[in-house]
């Protein structure tokens, strides 16, 4: 299952450029739709911090870009069709501020995380079905691209490896290339795009972003050397020089951020309470998704 985000208003002959997007552990499509803040960019939905729940998925994106979004649905342990708490409502589900750490849903994105690499749920083909309908349904042309957080990003990863056929680029944030179970090595079939981003702070990618950028690097036969390509207090961006043509594989390193999505505050949650302070962050953070 996955939601689709269609915008309004676009000429098909020529087809559309789509984004599969997937959320983090224990998160739904909903929350992450809130957490990557797009709805803040939309001049026709103005996001307020102090009201997380306020509707919104994707906007920003539509306006600006017109792209089709995917927003598909991980696995849990337990049927979960929401992805969200046994005892939610369906409002409470789609208002975006609930994760589900009882019966967390994930992906298989080889070394993590959950039921889904547990079960070897084949969440490439899942991804490939996807991408497939997009593209014989709704006009998606060959301009396809992944993105996703936490364990999302592993999962944007392993497709930059066991699918490069499909995808122009990926975007993962917060995640790096995670071997295990059925995913052994990363060997694409082409060069893909990748623009990666990393909370100096954050375990669960400060020890994988290394390799991980080497590994996107060596397979667009990109050289050794970098070059600085955005700087702000806090946020440090590189791109490899020499990569294949029609190909960059670029980093972000942000200073002192842990596990949180670069630039965007968290929905509420049982897990963050509203009192708080929705993950706050400094504004030199770059904003993950615009710069994506």
């Amino acid at each position: 299952r996955f939601l689709l985000d269609v915008p309004a208003g676009v000429d098909v002959g020529a087809g559309l450029p789509a984004l599969i997007s997937m959320h983090g552990y224990s998160a739904s499509p909903y929350y992450y739709s809130l957490l990557t803040g797009t709805a803040r960019y939309n001049e026709d939905q103005h996001y307020d911090e102090r009201h997380p729940t306020a509707a919104g998925s994707f906007e920003y994106l539509q306006r600006g870009y017109k792209w089709l979004v995917a927003l598909p649905f991980g696995t849990a342990e337990k049927p979960s069709p929401h992805c969200c708490p046994a005892n939610a409502s369906d409002a409470a589900c789609r208002g975006g501020t609930l994760l589900d750490q009882s019966n967390p849903c994930s992906w298989n994105a080889g070394g993590c995380c959950g039921t889904a690499p547990d079960r070897r749920v084949d969440d490439v083909g899942f991804v490939r079905a996807i991408a497939s309908w997009l593209k014989s349904a709704m006009c998606a042309d060959d301009d396809l691209f992944a993105m996703g957080f936490s364990n999302g990003a592993m999962m944007a990863n392993r497709l930059g490896c066991d699918a490069a056929d499909l995808f122009r680029g990926i975007a993962p944030v917060e995640g790096g290339i995670e071997l295990g179970g059925g995913f052994a090595e990363c060997r694409p079939s082409r060069a893909v795009s990748v623009v990666q981003i990393c909370g100096a702070a954050d375990g669960v990618c400060n020890t994988t972003i290394g390799p991980t950028m080497a590994t996107w690097a060596a397979a667009a036969g990109c050289a050794l050397s970098t070059t600085p390509t955005y700087e702000s207090a806090t946020s440090h961006c590189r791109r490899y020089v020499g990569c294949a043509a029609g190909a960059f594989v670029e980093w972000c390193m942000v200073d002192g951020l842990a596990h949180e999505f670069s630039g965007h505050l968290r929905p509420g949650s049982t897990a963050r309470p509203p009192e708080k302070d929705f993950g706050y962050q400094p504004a030199t953070n770059i904003d993950g998704f615009r710069y994506v």
